[in-house]
């Protein structure tokens, strides 16, 4: 079986672009065992501006991105952030890897909450640098074979300025409320209230179950169901009501 990873590399250093690249083909042949890895380097890219254009134009799912920070020599020039910023906005899997000639940079991936998988400083200690390359790709591919689980078994909503996660299996139900497009969540640890839209939870997270206009469930946390009052008591003892046109689904849900 072969795996194929895209690879997507933006220094202004062309050393350093040909050093990645065969540090990426000694990877390919150190990582694959049963399973042949292969890395795809769809673009080397010397600018942000050209790193950009591409981006824009160009559909790359659960990329590696071997990013230099100083791309933008000048003090208000773009520069290797904010492309991963752009980056981040297209490749919800990206694997950010920075690249940087002075360590005191670091802070500054961590202030932008990029989620980098790793920060390298260049140095003239080539198998130290070359070593560093590989544990970073190493972890890229762990975190790239993982995410659809996570993502599976995560619900995600906005609260504030932030996005919270927490585990589908905390989830109890969501209910409309009084306010338009509010919804609250039920969880286990208590409750929460975010923007959205009810009937599109159900599409998104296939382990939610709507049963009314008004109601999301997880089946995993009903602790009881009462058909003939048409009632669903949770875990945590509250009670939804199911509407008559979806007995039949509930029936068949809880195999009933």
């Amino acid at each position: 079986m072969k795996i194929k990873y895209s690879v997507f590399i933006c220094d202004d250093d062309l050393q350093q672009i040909k050093f990645i690249n065969d540090c990426l083909e000694k990877a390919s042949i150190i990582l694959s065992d049963e399973e042949k890895i292969e890395f795809d380097v769809v673009k080397n890219a010397s600018s942000y501006e050209e790193a950009t254009s591409y981006i824009e134009n160009t559909h790359i799912s659960a990329g590696i991105y071997f990013l230099d920070i100083e791309i933008g020599k000048k003090l208000h020039e773009k520069n290797g952030i904010d492309l991963g910023e752009v980056i981040k906005e297209k490749d919800e899997k990206a694997q950010l890897i920075f690249i940087t000639s002075h360590e005191d940079m670091a802070f500054l991936t961590f202030e932008r909450r990029l989620g980098a998988i790793d920060f390298i400083v260049k140095s003239s200690d080539l198998d130290k640098t070359r070593a560093r390359i590989l544990y970073a790709i190493e972890n890229a591919i762990d975190k790239i074979s993982k995410f659809d689980y996570i993502k599976r078994n995560t619900f995600s909503y906005r609260f504030g300025q932030e996005i919270k996660n927490i585990s589908l299996d905390d989830v109890i139900y969501i209910t409309t409320t009084n306010v338009g497009h509010k919804l609250q969540l039920v969880k286990k640890t208590g409750w929460a209230e975010f923007i959205g839209s009810l009937k599109d939870i159900p599409t998104r997270y296939s382990q939610l179950v709507q049963i009314s206009q008004s109601c999301v469930i997880n089946p995993h946390n009903v602790q009881n169901i009462d058909l003939k009052e048409k009632k669903i008591i949770f875990i945590n003892g509250d009670i939804e009501y199911f509407s008559v046109r979806n007995t039949r689904k509930v029936k068949t849900l809880f195999k009933m």
